[in-house]
């Protein structure tokens, strides 16, 4: 009882002297590709490290507030920051300064003296509330501020209707939920989002989902039927991300809570994307002078509700992992990234939440064959509008057999390079990027099963079968192409092309790709390739329109044009569109 009373009081005097930082952005906001255009362009100087690609409000409000007035901002840069600024008001004060700007500065890494945007210029504008109580400001449907306690409370919707040739079902999404954002004392930060969903999919991701027993970020799922209009059949699931963080000491900051992470820079990322379903996790970060440290310990699911019959409590795994980003310059990154899997059934290992050891060593001292994966994230702005950005994932590695060109299947990584274009050829907002990935066969999978589910690895890079990193998990190579352009300030638009080859499995086969699979059921040891078993190549257009009527209440015009060639052809093309209220569209292409 005495230990119990010990740590309480620990915690206790911890969120005493903590300061706040923020709840971090959803990935898919308009504000990470804002971010990315000032920072590329060179707008402010900042070595704020952003290969943690979860952009801490605050953060990116203290970025932005350092952007040069003496530096050219056109009219749709002016918008896309008074947008951000709309949608993180607890950051402005009634006179229209940055609350507590001076703090800020200190806790940066931006000379004191630089020039300031204008915020009075920039910011979201109050205005006459509707019915008195609702959108006080533009981006907000409530707002609660007292002395010791500011929310922010909005709704989320989306309702969405796509047309796919050769798919008699309706392809639909109908979404209904709440977005909570609250600070206690000016300490502790909260972040709520509740999305109650029924929806059915794409017919290239319903076969995934069919293969997989999961939907892809979600987690448990019923079959929906609707009693209204018959041709509305699919799934039925409810998500929550929910987190709570604060600042033992400045340098510090603290988050426990369910939600998923990303680490990179491109479209995809080969460490850890936010493409799996909501994990609970405890994370650590610390920023000191210009390096980043991040720790993530979080517990995993090695099945999904589908697979785990009988109503038995799932099954558990766990993942550690360390991020150390060091940005010298406002022009260069550089992170080093290991990530373990335990080979544990429902028993975490204490010994991986040492912070700062390498966890290969603790697999040596415990003579264990848990599943650790290393990394290198970079990025590089060598000119004004231009970046280069790769990752390079290492799961086990021989030179000698490398050397050799042998195809051994224990020759498992990955590679990315990718660059971004912004404002290409002098035309305003017109942004290009491009970007590769390659994954070798059995990359991500590993060995040990459950005594439940001995078909299945209990270590692989995965949670609740879906990959961690990339979607198609390994034995792939990818090629994309995103146009963004904005002719206007409430319009976007985006043009993304796809090409992928990769290798399925025929029934009862394991030829890499699928990385749930244990390796001891491989078909080669040697001679192994990228797309090896039965070859399949997508080819995809898609374009998307946006409008958006009012702050964070858009408009959307889908179309996509796709084909699927492996043993047979298969054209899967759509057309549709939708309303979505404080959501970002999410389309899973792979």
């Amino acid at each position: 009882m005495k230990i119990r009373y010990i740590i309480c009081y620990f915690l206790f005097c911890l969120i005493i002297g903590a300061s706040a930082q923020s709840p971090y952005m959803i990935r898919g906001d308009q504000a990470y590709h804002t971010y990315d255009r000032m920072e590329i362009l060179q707008k402010a100087d900042t070595t704020v490290v952003n290969g943690i690609n979860n952009y801490n409000r605050k953060q990116l409000i203290i970025f932005l507030s350092h952007l040069s007035k003496s530096k050219y901002l056109s009219k749709s840069d002016e918008y896309d920051i008074a947008h951000i600024i709309g949608d993180n008001s607890e950051f402005v004060d009634n006179d229209n300064n940055m609350t507590g700007l001076s703090s800020m500065i200190e806790h940066s890494n931006i000379n004191e003296n630089d020039k300031y945007i204008d915020i009075k210029t920039l910011r979201a504008e109050n205005q006459k509330p509707l019915l008195k109580y609702f959108y006080k400001s533009k981006a907000n449907f409530i707002e609660l501020k007292t002395p010791s306690f500011t929310a922010f409370i909005n709704p989320v919707i989306q309702l969405t209707y796509l047309n796919e040739n050769d798919n008699s079902r309706t392809v639909f999404q109908n979404t209904r939920g709440i977005d909570i954002r609250a600070y206690i004392d000016n300490k502790v930060y909260i972040f709520t989002q509740l999305l109650e969903n029924q929806r059915s999919y794409l017919s290239y991701t319903d076969a995934r989902i069919q293969k997989f027993g999961t939907l892809p970020g979600q987690g448990f799922w019923k079959n929906y039927e609707s009693s209204v209009i018959k041709s509305l059949k699919g799934y039925d699931f409810f998500n929550a991300r929910a987190y709570v963080g604060f600042n033992p000491v400045k340098s510090i900051n603290i988050e426990f809570g369910h939600g998923n992470h990303f680490i990179g820079n491109g479209v995809r990322s080969l460490l850890l994307s936010d493409y799996s379903h909501n994990y609970l996790y405890l994370k650590f970060n610390t920023r000191i002078w210009k390096f980043q440290y991040q720790n993530l310990f979080a517990e995993l699911a090695p099945t999904t509700t589908l697979l785990n019959k009988d109503d038995k409590l799932l099954p558990k795994k766990y993942m550690a992992n360390h991020y150390l980003a060091f940005k010298p310059n406002s022009k260069f990154e550089v992170g080093l990234f290991e990530t373990v899997i335990f080979a544990r059934e429902n028993h975490f290992e204490f010994q991986y939440l040492n912070p700062v050891i390498l966890y290969r060593a603790v697999e040596h001292f415990l003579d264990s064959p848990d599943n650790v994966i290393l990394g290198l994230n970079t990025k590089w702005n060598p000119i004004k509008g231009l970046s280069l950005y790769g990752q390079f994932i290492m799961d086990e590695f021989k030179i000698s057999e490398v050397k050799k060109h042998s195809g051994w299947w224990g020759n498992k990584f990955g590679g990315q390079l990718g660059f971004k274009y912004i404002n290409a050829l002098g035309v305003d907002h017109l942004d290009f990027q491009a970007e590769i990935n390659s994954v070798r066969p059995y990359t991500y999978a590993h060995r040990d099963t459950l005594t439940s589910l001995p078909s299945y690895s209990v270590a692989n890079y995965s949670h609740s079968n879906q990959p961690l990193a990339h979607p198609l998990g390994a034995n792939f190579n990818e090629l994309i192409f995103i146009i963004r352009y904005k002719p206007q300030s409430r319009i976007y638009i985006q043009s993304k092309v796809l090409l992928t080859k990769y290798g399925e499995d025929r029934p009862g086969e394991n030829w890499g790709g699928n990385i749930l699979l244990p390796v001891e059921t491989r078909e080669l040891d040697y001679g192994n390739v990228i797309g090896q078993g039965l070859l399949t190549k997508v080819a995809a257009f898609n374009l998307d329109m946006t409008y958006e009527l009012f702050q964070n209440y858009f408009i959307d015009v889908q179309a996509m044009w796709r084909q699927t060639r492996s043993d047979v052809t298969k054209n899967q093309h759509y057309l549709g569109g939708g309303i979505r209220v404080n959501i970002s569209n999410i389309i899973y292409d792979y």
